[in-house]
């Protein structure tokens, strides 16, 4: 960015609530929640910030964020992050898992779990919700070839959103807490993973071969290639990711996602791969290995301006039903983390539902 517009990025942000929430986070948490039907570029150029700064730094990062670009993202959902950013500092170190998330992600909260009695069915898909009047009264499971009903005390669906829409009952949706899930939508993504013989974002050409893994670990941003954010994940997740003999593999976002959702995969490979030699051109003398493609059509609900009034609570106008997931109301964005806000949410709820009768 020229020193122009990073001026006018300074004068923008520094005219924004972050300033306020230094000393008042939740009154400047007010002041961005109120500024959900506006796009992030249509409040950004209210507040002088230019094109050059929405083009080389903003954009990138809301492709990151949503998979959608600045003007069609909600200026609540980007405020909210920098708000997070300025005022807890734990939030803005980027962090990436040791290793596969099956490892260091979804086994130790199964231990958890499984520690305490909790049992896990997978390949169970619920064929209804069954219901009498406002409470449920137990879903029908298709389980070992057969269907069956599972009868609880209270009914959790921690979905997505095309999971959630397939999920509630027709009935439901005279409820505008559950009609309103049906205005939102998803947003596609593609996903590319690269293995090469040598280190990717290694610039001296003399150690791109060396066996020790070398180059830049963290995750990165580009304005200039058509995968906002990508990361060598043998640098950062080795443990299981690094592997002796080979070298990085690169995996990078494609945002946004819908050019590449009909594209074949051996096409989609060679875009990427060329923009990789464009954004690290010593890497051109590396050897492709091995390559993967994974492709959602719907993925991460879409943020965009005006969609915050349609996100339900957790609590629902069903008296044992609940939602999670982090299209639900909480202030994060979708993702893990707005999963876990979303999940810590639903449980308060339930507490608060149960908590006379346990007592």
């Amino acid at each position: 960015m020229s020193w122009a517009d990073k001026l006018r990025n300074a004068i923008a942000l520094g005219t924004s609530p972050l300033i306020r929430g230094l000393l008042d986070y939740e009154g400047a948490m007010g002041d961005i929640r109120a500024l959900d039907r506006v796009s992030f570029a249509a409040w950004f150029r209210r507040h002088g910030g230019s094109e050059g700064s929405l083009a080389k730094l903003w954009n990138p990062i809301a492709y990151a964020l949503g998979f959608i670009d600045t003007e069609n993202i909600s200026a609540r959902c980007m405020l909210t992050i920098f708000q997070m950013f300025a005022t807890k500092t734990e939030a803005s170190k980027l962090n990436l898992l040791k290793g596969s998330p099956d490892t260091y992600l979804h086994g130790p909260i199964v231990k958890y779990l499984t520690d305490r009695g909790t049992k896990i069915h997978t390949r169970c898909p619920v064929r209804e919700v069954r219901f009498e009047g406002d409470r449920v009264t137990g879903l029908t499971v298709y389980q070992d070839g057969q269907e069956t009903t599972i009868t609880a005390d209270a009914y959790v669906a921690a979905c997505d959103v095309p999971g959630v829409q397939r999920l509630l009952p027709a009935a439901w949706r005279q409820h505008p807490e559950f009609d309103n899930i049906y205005q939102l939508s998803a947003v596609p993504v593609a996903t590319v993973q690269l293995r090469f013989d040598g280190w990717v974002t290694e610039f001296n050409p003399a150690h791109q071969k060396q066996t020790a893994a070398t180059g830049l670990d963290n995750l990165l941003y580009t304005a200039d290639a058509e995968f906002s954010c990508f990361t060598d994940l043998a640098l950062s997740s080795p443990a299981d990711y690094y592997r002796e003999g080979e070298g990085s593999l690169l995996q990078a976002v494609l945002t946004p996602g819908d050019p590449f959702i009909a594209m074949p995969q051996e096409q989609i490979v060679e875009r990427v791969l060329a923009q990789v030699h464009e954004l690290f051109p010593s890497a051109r003398s590396l050897q492709l290995r091995w390559s993967n493609v994974v492709k959602l059509a719907q993925s991460l609900y879409r943020e965009a301006p005006g969609m915050d009034v349609y996100r339900p609570n957790q609590r629902t106008p069903i008296a044992n039903f609940f939602l999670a997931g982090s299209y639900t109301q909480q202030d994060y964005i979708d993702s893990m983390e707005g999963a876990t806000l979303s999940g810590r949410r639903c449980a308060q709820a339930i507490a608060q539902v149960y908590r006379p009768a346990l007592n």
